[in-house]
Formats: structure tokens, C-alpha cells, sequence
């Protein structure tokens, strides 16, 4: 049924909005989970209580390679531009609240984008993209609307960081939101902008960036009865975030079919990076959040909507993050898509009979401070890594065929090692393209003591990697 207040009177009036939707550009729903596992959902783990998304994985398209970067700036920072976070210097750490930085004001980012093809553009949740200045914030960026939180990390139900609050509405500082656990925000502030889009002539992009399951490990506590035989109370807590999680999913796709605009919306999950060694679990990748290796990078991840044709089914073609970028503006009817790092991967994920343009991509490139490379790429099913460690031995470069191991365990490098040269040498091609990491240090103006007490913009010159190596 429709909700009174969407003005659909009649049954036949959501009718007639689902028709008249139907022939606009789709709208657009794409859900970042935050550190989620590989092991951490229920189509890869049956005993983690996720329906919602299980329904949707079942009746749409389960994304068996799509690839992220292995930490949360990085990957925000692929999917906003389409370029690889280290040819814009956000290749390291992800950024903290005190860096006088931000992802660089040279990139057009997606929703300024989609903006100029006629979308409403909400972004709800965590940024993470800096915001020491109001020019790289969310409303300074192409979106319309913004609710959440300009860091990368904060308390659940205090929205604080050390010894300021974070949590915004729009620009203005929300403190009616002190108390309430995030996700549960976060789902009403979604199902409100779906619920409130009434115009079948402007379809809406809405960027749904979860906080759950990032630490602070903390859920509402009767969550944790849905899984009463976890022994270890992290595993037990990340799991009932992920059901919390799973919830908020499910009343996004219930107010997208109450308000008529589910026959003409996509929706994307995705997890921004590799599960944590705290409560999350990978298995049976190998790694975790922070490295390169499949754990890390590999992300779960699936795309539904009555808009895909010959679901259900399972698409194992390479996908990266920065591919969403030219997809979606194909999807938005864009005639010209710019040039990045990524590839149109629409008529592969809508019909499942063509290929995956894609056949490579870089997990990640850095030099270090002691000069030294790092860095993996893949190449058809090869996947070559430099400079890294698995604490098992001294080889610092590793060979693997993930089709046939996708749990790298079989390094390949002495039988192939000429092979192994080939793929560093695409994978070093890509450094003169480099840009330093942008890891300026914490600015103390940036103190929420100066400003009442809450992470405020302001502080900061918004100079870009590419400005300050001019």
C-alpha cells in the first residue's frame, strides 16, 4: 500500500507513478556496508541471518568477483571518481578527522555528475572524504541532500570521535540524532527521501554508506539472541550488526515497492573493504582488511532489480569499484562516458550473456617512505603481488591463479617466474602515474574545542595532491 502522505490516494495512483517512472531514467540505490566479510553474509554463510539480502541475491545477480580497494577512503575515494585511489594520492590511510585534506577537488565526482543528467542526489551515512573545508563536503559535491557523518569512525549511538560530536543534517549539526543507533538513522533517512521523491520525471540517486559493521563493535542488544551459540562475543556482535544491517536493506526495498519506484530502481551492495580480524570473518579468502589479498579486496556484493534479465544467476566477471562510475552513467542515459579506470559493465550485469569488458585492474600501487614498492594486480586469472607479506616467509612477491586458487595458497612464482616479470612490469608501467600518498599531519584547528564541541569544516586550505606538487 502507499503511505498516506506520498499522496498516492488510490492503489491505482501508485500504478500510474510506477508507469510514469517506468519511462525515465532508473534510480539508482547503492548500499556501502562498511569492513563486511566475505563469510559475513548468508549467501556465502548460512548461518548469518541476512533475509533480505538473501531475497534479493536469489532473485538478481550475485557478484562473485567484484573487487574493492582494502581500505574505506580508498574504496569511497574508486567509487566516487572512477580513477584508482593512488593516481589522486589516496592510496594509504584512510584519512582522520584532524587531516587538512580531502579527496581532490580535481576530480568530477559521480553525483555532480548525475546531477547534470536531471538526478536528485542524496547521500546518507558515513563520508570519509574529508571535510576540513566545506568544498569537499557532500553538498559542496554534486549532492543534494546529505544526513550522516563527515569521518570515518565514530561511536554508534553518541556519534562521537574522541572528543567531538559528528552528525549532520544537510549542513547544520544534528543533535537530535545523539542516542540513536546509527543504522537505524540512517534506514529512516532512506526510506524518507524514497517515500518523499514524487517526481516520475527526475529519477534520484541515493548513496546509502552504512556504518555497521566498523568498529566500535556495538549493536542494540536484542540482536545478539539471533545468533544465542556464538561463543566469541565479537563474532557474536559483528554478526547481529550485519542483521541490523540486513534489516535497514529490507525496509529500503519495502519503501521502494510502497512507493511505486521499484520496477524502475537498481539497487548495488557492496562492501567497501575486507572483513576486520575482530569479529569478522573472510573465510576461506586469505587476509583481511588492510592488505591485498583476496580477504581484503574481494568483496561481496551483489546488483538486483526488475530492470536485469535472466536472474537469478551468478555473474563471475572481473568487476572493480571505479566500473560503477561509467555503469551508472550508462544506465543514466549518459551519450559520452568520461575516461577513467573503469568500464561500462552494463549489458554484462543486465543480460548475463555478454563478457565482462574488464580482463585487468590494480589492486593497489604505493611507494613507501623507505622507497620500496607495493602493490598487486590481476591479470585475466593471474594475480601478480609485490612488496607484501604473509608472515609465513621471506618471499616479498607472489604468483597465484585465482580462478583455480582463489584462496592463495599456491604461490606460483618459481614454475612461472617469467610470467611473474610480466605482470610486474604492467604493474610498475603504472608509476609514472603515481602521486605521492596525501598523509599531511593532523592540524590542531582542526580540535573540536574551537567549535562547541563538534567536527566542523573551515580549518583547512582545500589544496589538492595534484596543486601541491605543481
Amino acid at each position: 500500500m502507499c503511505h498516506s502522505w506520498l499522496m498516492c490516494l488510490t492503489a491505482a495512483s501508485c500504478l500510474a507513478l510506477a508507469a510514469a517512472a517506468a519511462a525515465a531514467a532508473p534510480n539508482i540505490v547503492f548500499i556501502f556496508a562498511d569492513d563486511l566479510g566475505w563469510h559475513d553474509v548468508s549467501w556465502h554463510n548460512e548461518e548469518v541471518v541476512t533475509p533480505n539480502m538473501q531475497e534479493l541475491v536469489e532473485s538478481g545477480v550475485m557478484l562473485e568477483q567484484s573487487y574493492v580497494q582494502p581500505l574505506c577512503t580508498p574504496s569511497r575515494s574508486a567509487f566516487m571518481t572512477g580513477f584508482y585511489p593512488f593516481r589522486m594520492g589516496r592510496q594509504g590511510r584512510p584519512l582522520a578527522h584532524s587531516d587538512p585534506t580531502g579527496l581532490t577537488l580535481e576530480k568530477t565526482i559521480f553525483p555532480e555528475t548525475l546531477a547534470q543528467l536531471g538526478y536528485a542526489t542524496h547521500a546518507v551515512g558515513k563520508w570519509h572524504l574529508g571535510f576540513c573545508d566545506w568544498s569537499y563536503t557532500p553538498t559542496h559535491r554534486g549532492f543534494d541532500t546529505f544526513y550522516g557523518f563527515y569521518g570515518g569512525v565514530e561511536t554508534y549511538f553518541s556519534h562521537t570521535e574522541k572528543n567531538g560530536y559528528d552528525f549532520r543534517d544537510q549542513e547544520a549539526v544534528a543533535y537530535e540524532a545523539n542516542g540513536t543507533y546509527s543504522a537505524f538513522l540512517f534506514g529512516d533517512r532512506a526510506v524518507e527521501i524514497i517515500e518523499n521523491h514524487h517526481d516520475p520525471t527526475s529519477p534520484f540517486f541515493l548513496y546509502l554508506a552504512m556504518q555497521n559493521v566498523h568498529t566500535p563493535l556495538v549493536v542494540p542488544e536484542e540482536y545478539l539472541a539471533y545468533y544465542p551459540d556464538e561463543a566469541d562475543p565479537n563474532r557474536q556482535t559483528v554478526l547481529a550488526m550485519v542483521t541490523v544491517l540486513d534489516e535497514q536493506v529490507g525496509r529500503v526495498v519495502e519503501a521502494l515497492k510502497a512507493s511505486g519506484h521499484y520496477q524502475n530502481t537498481l539497487i548495488v551492495f557492496s562492501t567497501d573493504n575486507g572483513g576486520t580480524k575482530i569479529g569478522a570473518s573472510n573465510y576461506p579468502l586469505k587476509g583481511s582488511k588492510m592488505t591485498l589479498w583476496e580477504g581484503g579486496t574481494r568483496g561481496a556484493a551483489f546488483i538486483h532489480g526488475p530492470l536485469l534479465e535472466n536472474t537469478p544467476r551468478v555473474h563471475e566477471g572481473l568487476l572493480h569499484v571505479t566500473d560503477w562510475f561509467n555503469t551508472f552513467l550508462a544506465i543514466a542515459g549518459a551519450t559520452e562516458l568520461p575516461s577513467n579506470d573503469g568500464y561500462n559493465q552494463w549489458d554484462a550485469l543486465r543480460t548475463g550473456t555478454v563478457p565482462s569488458p574488464r580482463s585487468k585492474f590494480i589492486y593497489n600501487l604505493n611507494v613507501n617512505s623507505d622507497n620500496s614498492i607495493e602493490g598487486a594486480i590481476r591479470v585475466g586469472d593471474l594475480k601478480y603481488l609485490k612488496g607484501v607479506s604473509d608472515d609465513t616467509n621471506d618471499t616479498s612477491s607472489f604468483l597465484y591463479n585465482i580462478w583455480a586458487d582463489p584462496n592463495e595458497e599456491h604461490n606460483l612464482l618459481e614454475v612461472e617466474w617469467q610470467v611473474a616479470l610480466e605482470l610486474e612490469a604492467l604493474l610498475l608501467a603504472e608509476l609514472p602515474s603515481l602521486l605521492p600518498v596525501d598523509v599531511p599531519d593532523a592540524d590542531p584547528d582542526s580540535d573540536p574545542v574551537n567549535y562547541g564541541g563538534v567536527w566542523t569544516p573551515g580549518w583547512c586550505d582545500p589544496l589538492s595532491p595534484e596543486a601541491l606538487l605543481a
